[in-house]
């Protein structure tokens, strides 16, 4: 090896290279923000069904309403758009304590895509048949309102936050 070449190895003016984020701390900031944000969204979608509850927010119009044979319970079909034009309709079934005015009282039993036809029939006081259909679609179903419910979306199977509040989650075969 050269004297020179030696020298200039040894020199401590020499630095050396900077790491490529701290040449790029924006573009490297940037990186980081998009991935946190695609793994917030990712995380978003996969875990809402585990927390997801039936609670509507008191959003939506009372479509039709039924009480039951002795008149202790009200059934009422409540419909809540959603998607803007190319949405669609949810239609949700509560069932309420007829002279109790407390909202706590209100169980939503039911949540399913609108599919055209629905109507609700109590066949005694604790059962409710609820048809929802249409030539494709029939999710119609009969629940014992003190046990079941329905969800289409299945969420309310899978939720944790859901677990104490009915003791059989029905929805529709995937």
């Amino acid at each position: 090896m050269s004297k020179q070449h030696a020298h200039a190895i040894d020199s401590p003016n020499i630095s050396p290279s900077k790491s490529w984020i701290r040449r790029h701390p924006i573009f490297t900031a940037f990186s980081i923000l998009i991935l946190a944000l695609f793994a917030a969204v990712f995380l978003y979608f996969t875990l809402r069904p585990y927390f997801s509850t039936f609670d509507r927010s008191e959003q939506g119009d009372l479509s039709y309403s039924m009480p039951s044979r002795n008149g202790e319970y009200t059934a009422e079909i409540y419909s809540v758009p959603y998607g803007g034009a190319a949405g669609g309709v949810t239609i949700w079934v509560d069932v309420k304590k007829t002279n109790d005015s407390n909202d706590s009282t209100v169980k939503n039993i039911y949540r399913a895509e609108y599919h055209g036809h629905n109507h609700l029939e109590w066949e005694d006081e604790n059962t409710l048949r609820i048809e929802n259909w249409n030539e494709y679609v029939d999710e119609t179903i009969t629940l014992n309102i003190d046990e079941e419910i329905y969800d289409g979306r299945g969420w309310a199977c899978q939720s944790l936050r859901m677990k104490e509040q009915y003791v059989r989650c029905l929805a529709p075969e995937k």
